[in-house]
C-alpha cells in the first residue's frame, strides 16, 4: 500500500469530519477566485486600475469591496480549516495516545497526520478555484443573457495562482498547529477521556439559577471547554464580519452607487439635440455598462445649433423645471504639473508633481447658474466668479494627474485651475465640465448643440408632449434620459446581487464550524446527558440545553461579528454612504436571519443525540 494509502482510507473512515473541513476551505477559496476574477472581467480591479466599462471612482468603490471581502473570505477560510482541525484532533488525542504507547515516534505520528491535512487542504483548494472559475463563467453569461454586452476575457492566471497558494500555505500553517500541539501530548494524558475531549473544571465564580436549570447548564458546559468555545467565537465572529459586509456593505453599496448615478445623470431630464448629436450623446452615457465606439463627428457643424428662440420657448413650457443648454465637443487635454509648497522642510523647500500626460475627453460648456446635475464632487464646486476653472471626470482626474486639485490642465492651448472631481458615468469619466463663456472664448464658438431639460415628474407625459410639438418642424429629436438612468441602475443592481450572493456563502461556513463545536461539545456531555435521561429529563429538555449552547455560541460572535461589520462598512467602505430606513430594516432582518438560520443548525446533533438509547449515550 502506499504512504498516501492509510490517510486516504482514514479520512474516509471519518466522512462528517472530513467533509466539513473540506467543504469549509472548498467555499471559502472559490469565494475569493470568484470575486478577483469576476471583478477583473467587468473593469474593477484589486490594484485600482479601471479598464473595463465602469469609471474609476465607481471603480474604487466596487474594488474596495472586493479588497475586504476577499481579507475575510481568506482569514475566514483559513481559521475555519485551522478550527475543524483542531476538533478533529480533540477526537484523535486517544489515537494519539495509542500511537505513542505502542512505541510509534511523535516524527512518524506528526507525519501521518500532516498528510491527512495535505490531503484536505489541495484538495479543498483545488475543487474550490475551479468552482470559482466556474461561478465567473456563469455569472459573466447571466449578465450577457439580461442585456449588458460583459466580454469573457482571460482569467489572470497569476491571480488565481497567487490566491491557490496563499490558501495552501495558510491553511497549512494554521492547520498544523492543532497537529503539532496533540502531537506533545503525553500517552496517559492522551488515554484519559476528559483529556482528549479538551474538558476542564467548573468554571470559577457563581453560575446564576435565576435564568433556569438548561441555561445553568448549558453555560456551563461551553465553559468547561475554553479552548474550543474561544476557536470557535473567534471564526464565527470572523464569517459574521464577513457576511455583514456582504449584506450590510453590499446593499448599502448599491444604494450609494445608484444615488450617485442618479445625482449625474438626473432623474426625469430629457435631452434635445441634431441626431447625429444625441446619438453621440447617448453613446458616451452607455459606455457606463457597455463597451461602445462613439463615431467622430463635427460638434461645430451650424447643422447641430439649437437657436436660442427655440430654448426660450421651452423655457415657457409648464413642467419644464429648469433648462440647461450646453455645447459640447471633444478635444485633447493636457496635464500641467503641479508645485506644492513645503514650509516645513527649507532644504526642499517644494515639491514638483505630475508630468505631461494628455487624453482625449469630452469638453461639456455648460452655464453655471442652469446646470441640471448634481454630482459628487471631491473639491469644490464651479461658481459664477469662475472663468479659468474647470470640473473634471473622475477617470480623467485618477487617470491623467496625480493630484488633480493641486495641478492644471492645458486645454485649447490655455491653463485651467481643477476646482473639483466629479463622479461621473458620462462618456466614462472622462469629461470636462467647464463655464460656457471661457469655451466661446477658447474656440471662438458661440451657441448650443445640446439642450437638457428636467421636467416636473407630476406632469412629465404632458409636458413631454408639449415639448414634441415645439420641436416639431426641426431637425431636433427628444431622448428620455429615464431610459439610460434605468439601465444604469439595473446594471449596478445586477452587479452588486451576483457580488453580494456568493459571500453569503459564507453562511455555510459558519454552520460547519458550529456544526463541529457542538459534535465536540456533545462528545464531552454524553455521561451526563445519559445521566439526565436516566434521572427522567425529557427529549426537548436536552435538545433546549444543546440548543442554548449554540445560540450563547452564536449570540457571542454575532455581537463582535456584526458590530465589526458594520464599522468597516460606514468607515472604510463607502463614502457619503447613502442608505433609506427601508435598507436598514432589511439588513437587520437579513442578519438577525442569518444568526437564526446558523443557531438552528445546532439542533441536527441534539436530535441525533436523543434518538439513542440511554445506555448508548453512558456508554
Amino acid at each position: 500500500m502506499s504512504d498516501l494509502g492509510f490517510p486516504i482510507k482514514d479520512l474516509a473512515r471519518r466522512k462528517f469530519q472530513t467533509s466539513l473541513t473540506i467543504i469549509g476551505l472548498t467555499l471559502s477559496t472559490a469565494i475569493t477566485v470568484f470575486l478577483v476574477t469576476f471583478g477583473e472581467s467587468l473593469g474593477f480591479h484589486v490594484s485600482l486600475i479601471t479598464g473595463g466599462k465602469l469609471t474609476t471612482g465607481f471603480s474604487y468603490v466596487f474594488s474596495l469591496f472586493i479588497v475586504i471581502v476577499g481579507i475575510l473570505n481568506f482569514l475566514a477560510g483559513v481559521l475555519v480549516t485551522s478550527f475543524l482541525v483542531s476538533t478533529n484532533m480533540h477526537e484523535r488525542i486517544q489515537d494519539i495516545g495509542i500511537m505513542k504507547a505502542t512505541g510509534c515516534q511523535a516524527n512518524s505520528a506528526l507525519s501521518y497526520f500532516f498528510t491527512e491535512l495535505s490531503i484536505m487542504v489541495f484538495t479543498s483548494c483545488t475543487a474550490g478555484t475551479l468552482l470559482g472559475i466556474l461561478a465567473r463563467f456563469v455569472c459573466i453569461n447571466v449578465l450577457n443573457a439580461l442585456g449588458f454586452s460583459i466580454p469573457q476575457k482571460p482569467i489572470n492566471l497569476w491571480v488565481v495562482f497567487l490566491i491557490f497558494v496563499a490558501f495552501i500555505l495558510a491553511a497549512h500553517i494554521l492547520g498544523a498547529r492543532p497537529i503539532m500541539k496533540a502531537i506533545k501530548v503525553k500517552p496517559a494524558e492522551a488515554l484519559s477521556p476528559l483529556f482528549s475531549l479538551g474538558l476542564i473544571t467548573a468554571p470559577k465564580g457563581p453560575t446564576s439559577s435565576k435564568l433556569g436549570f438548561n441555561f445553568k447548564v448549558a453555560y456551563r458546559s461551553i465553559m468547561r471547554r475554553k479552548s474550543a468555545t474561544y476557536q470557535a467565537i473567534i471564526c464565527l465572529s470572523v464569517v459574521l464580519t464577513l457576511t455583514t459586509v456582504a449584506i450590510a456593505g453590499g446593499m448599502i453599496a448599491n444604494q450609494t452607487t445608484q444615488n450617485y448615478v442618479e445625482r449625474a445623470i438626473c432623474r426625469d431630464a430629457v435631452l434635445i439635440a441634431h441626431p447625429d448629436v444625441k446619438r453621440q450623446y447617448e453613446n458616451f452615457l452607455s459606455q457606463f455598462f457597455e463597451a461602445k465606439q462613439p463615431e467622430k463627428i463635427n460638434y461645430i457643424d451650424p447643422r447641430y445649433n439649437i437657436s436660442e428662440p427655440l430654448i426660450s420657448s421651452l423655457r415657457t413650457v409648464q413642467g419644464v423645471r429648469r433648462v440647461d443648454p450646453r455645447f459640447v465637443l471633444e478635444t485633447t487635454i493636457k496635464e500641467v504639473p503641479g508645485i506644492i509648497v513645503n514650509p516645513e522642510e527649507p532644504e526642499q523647500p517644494y515639491t514638483i508633481i505630475g508630468d505631461n500626460r494628455y487624453s482625449e475627453a469630452l469638453i461639456v460648456g455648460i452655464n453655471l447658474e442652469g446646470v441640471i446635475n448634481d454630482w459628487l464632487i471631491e473639491g469644490r464646486v464651479l461658481n459664477n466668479t469662475d472663468m479659468y476653472s474647470v470640473l473634471i471626470g473622475d477617470t480623467l482626474a485618477y487617470q491623467n494627474f496625480d493630484n488633480a486639485q493641486k495641478q492644471s490642465a492645458l486645454i485649447f492651448n490655455k491653463k485651467f485651475e481643477i476646482a473639483g472631481v466629479c463622479l461621473d458615468p458620462l462618456n466614462n469619466g472622462d469629461v470636462v465640465y467647464m463655464p460656457i463663456k471661457a469655451l466661446y472664448e477658447s474656440t471662438e464658438r458661440s451657441g448650443y448643440n445640446l439642450l437638457l431639460l428636467k421636467i416636473d415628474p407630476l406632469n412629465y407625459s404632458k409636458t413631454i408632449t408639449e415639448i414634441k410639438d415645439k420641436i416639431s418642424g426641426t431637425d431636433l429629436e427628444i431622448s428620455e434620459l429615464n431610459l439610460i438612468l434605468d439601465k444604469h441602475l439595473n446594471f449596478l443592481n445586477r452587479v452588486w446581487s451576483l457580488i453580494m450572493a456568493l459571500p453569503l456563502f459564507s453562511l455555510a461556513t459558519a454552520t460547519l464550524s458550529l456544526l463541529s463545536y457542538m459534535m465536540l461539545s456533545i462528545a464531552g456531555q454524553q455521561r451526563e446527558l445519559g445521566i439526565m435521561r436516566a434521572l427522567g429529563a425529557k427529549p426537548r429538555t436536552i435538545v433546549k440545553t444543546i440548543f442554548l449552547q449554540a445560540f450563547l455560541i452564536v449570540l457571542a460572535s454575532g455581537a463582535i461579528g456584526i458590530s465589526v461589520g458594520f464599522a468597516i462598512t460606514w468607515l472604510f467602505l463607502i463614502p457619503e454612504a447613502v442608505v433609506s430606513f427601508l435598507t436598514l430594516t432589511t439588513i437587520m432582518g437579513w442578519l438577525l436571519l442569518a444568526i437564526v438560520i446558523i443557531s438552528l443548525t445546532s439542533l441536527y446533533p441534539a436530535v441525533r443525540t436523543t434518538k439513542k438509547s440511554i445506555a448508548q449515550i453512558i456508554s
